[in-house]
């Protein structure tokens, strides 16, 4: 618990110091313009910062209870709730100014500016504020994960990997003989599963993670919830709508309610203007960067500037994507002779259709790929109707049989530039997960997910990983 609560006073520290900064900082730039402040007009402005720690308090921004913190909000509800308390702290500075009369002597524009700011920066702090806490093991809440087998053992290979829940994996408890006194992935086995409330006295941990079948999850909960604070059921590895689910209490039955946002039709017309909008700022804005791309691929090696690649769009109708050609113009021909010659790289062709070092690409165009700029193209297929900005990879025909019956629902949504699988690894996510990747993104699609997914975006492209 201990941990815990160092988390989330890391991340309360986190929110107080960016809140203050994005409204110092935007107060001392209009100043600069010509307005004048006076220290204390400024120091003015302080209950906006104990108003926003209580709205992000009050909608769960802390692992729920700050005084008895468990598991995180997942991040795309945290970037929609954070839009909600930034908003309603602004709301309410403005109307303490407004009762207050003090409206006047401060500019709507940079308190309107700091708004915006402090609802883009506050993410971005909290990322990397969770970042440094895992680097440094600060603020890890020590989790006992019940039941060793595949799905507790995935459960700590996420662990390991993730940041933004802030778990560490102190043992396992299961009931398999064998395992007993040995480590599963590097995690040591405690005990049975009956000994999960004494292992946890012993080690002072307060947060169990379930890993097995139902049947045993129904008897261990009672026992377990006597004395963990917080019992996380996880019961398989499938993907499912959690995005947009809600508990019911059906006279006395549990049950949980499933909203199809792919069925509704004002999500899907908010989508589509939102990124209309981005797909002509970013034409608009690269204009002169996309004419420099075309000039220097039509100098440095013949064939034409654009290369339409061939994909299926909506209902699996073909489409042509188009992107800065980043090949030789025979690459088609280069491709089946090293094919033929290498079975190591037909095989690796025929299980991510890319190759890690692929000769048929120009130095230019492994820049371009390596900064995804050769994708800048696709703004139009946005514009045009085939593509979205945000949406699951693009597939070619041979891609099909890979997802099976899930191929039925990937053909309900436009295929985007980027997108859940572009984020999370890019080339190094082996096709299994791809396509987990692309039924979860479609399963809990909101305006808030894709938001989250251009961030992620920014960052992966800014440090190029995964490219190729």
């Amino acid at each position: 618990m201990r941990e815990a609560r160092c988390r989330v006073l890391l991340l309360l520290l986190n929110d107080l110091f960016t809140a203050a900064f994005v409204l110092a900082g935007c107060l001392w730039i209009y100043h600069l313009m010509g307005a004048y402040y006076t220290l204390e007009e400024c120091v003015g402005l302080w209950p906006l910062v104990p108003v926003m720690l209580l709205c992000n308090a009050a909608i769960r921004l802390y692992h729920g209870n700050p005084f008895y913190p468990g598991a995180a909000l997942g991040p795309v509800e945290e970037l929609r709730r954070v839009f909600l308390s930034v908003s309603l702290s602004y709301l309410l500075l403005f109307g303490y100014l407004a009762l207050t009369r003090q409206v006047e002597l401060y500019s709507r524009v940079a308190l309107v500016a700091s708004w915006g700011l402090t609802f883009l920066l506050l993410p971005l702090t909290r990322w990397w504020c969770r970042s440094l806490m895992k680097r440094w093991g600060v603020g890890q809440i020590p989790a006992l994960i019940a039941g060793a087998g595949l799905g507790g053992q995935l459960m700590v290979q996420r662990i390991a990997r993730d940041k933004f829940f802030g778990f560490r994996a102190v043992g396992f408890v299961d009931d398999h003989p064998d395992k007993q006194g040995t480590e599963v992935g590097g995690v040591p086995v405690l005990g049975k599963l009956a000994d999960g409330v004494r292992i946890g006295r012993e080690r002072q941990v307060s947060y169990v993670i379930c890993c097995v079948p139902f049947h045993i999850m129904e008897s261990l909960l009672k026992q377990y919830s006597e004395y963990f604070l917080h019992v996380l059921l996880v019961p398989s590895n499938e993907v499912f709508s959690i995005a947009w689910s809600y508990p019911v209490n059906l006279d006395g039955c549990s049950a949980l309610e499933i909203r199809n946002q792919l069925l509704m039709a004002l999500p899907r017309v908010c989508k589509w203007l939102a990124e209309v909008v981005i797909a002509v700022l970013a034409i608009v804005m690269a204009f002169p960067l996309l004419l420099v791309i075309g000039l220097g691929i039509k100098l440095t090696s013949r064939g034409p500037m654009l290369y339409r690649a061939n994909r299926l769009g909506v209902g699996g109708k073909p489409i042509r994507v188009l992107k800065f050609r980043t090949m030789y113009a025979d690459a088609d021909q280069r491709l089946e002779q090293l094919l033929a010659e290498d079975p190591e790289l037909e095989r690796e062709w025929r299980e991510k259709f890319k190759l890690v070092n692929d000769p048929r690409i120009t130095p230019l165009g492994r820049f371009l790929r390596k900064t995804s700029l050769d994708e800048l193209p696709q703004f139009w297929n946005v514009l045009t109707g085939e593509m979205a900005v945000i949406g699951p990879r693009p597939i070619v025909a041979d891609e099909v049989k890979y997802y099976g019956d899930k191929y039925e629902l990937l053909k309900r949504v436009k295929p985007g530039i980027t997108g859940l699988w572009q984020v999370s690894g890019r080339s190094e996510v082996d096709y299994p997960n791809r396509v987990a990747l692309d039924m979860n993104y479609i399963m809990n699609w909101s305006i808030w997910m894709d938001y989250f997914i251009f961030l992620k975006t920014i960052k992966e492209v800014l440090f190029c990983r995964g490219a190729y």
